[in-house]
């Protein structure tokens, strides 16, 4: 009689179990729960990114004033929804779907709907606002004129 030669069947088998598969799936089902909402554009995030645009290209305004000793003036179309430092030529857009609107000095409104905030060397400013909204939610980026101080805020009403 011959000795029978192989393996045991609980060695041949390979692959995953469905346990092993369930917490696989979990993981990837929670990862994706976690990550989609960063990833996917919303109107807050938009707002807010647009905000912190029209502020860094302020302070560089005021920056230019002060390293260059003269007055520059940031500049912006409200219906266009382009922006950025006169003179140089560089404009910033804000997205197609959103709102903007400036309150500032008569004397810095160029257009129907253009105007600026100016600075100047020793960084006071005109001072001025700049109104944001999409969706319903909206921000401001108000400039104060004796400090040239910029921030951004919601807007209450």
């Amino acid at each position: 009689m011959g000795s029978m030669k192989g393996h045991s069947s609980a060695s041949l088998m390979t692959g995953f179990t469905l346990i092993e598969l369930l917490i696989v799936f979990t993981l990837l089902v929670s990862l994706s729960a976690i990550l989609a909402p960063m990833l996917l554009p919303s109107p807050v995030r938009t707002l807010q990114a647009a905000a912190s645009e029209i502020a860094t290209t302020l302070r560089e305004t005021r920056r230019q004033a002060q390293a260059a000793q003269t007055r520059k003036r940031f500049v912006i179309d409200t219906r266009s929804g382009k922006f950025g430092i006169q003179g140089t030529g560089a404009q910033r857009a804000l997205p197609d779907e959103m709102k903007a609107a400036l309150t500032t000095g008569k004397s810095l409104i160029t257009g129907e709907s253009e105007g600026g905030i100016d600075f100047f060397p020793d960084g006071s400013s005109t001072g001025g606002r700049v109104y944001l909204e999409i969706d319903e939610r909206s921000l401001k980026v108000d400039v104060e004129w004796l400090t040239g101080r910029i921030r951004v805020q919601e807007n209450t009403l």
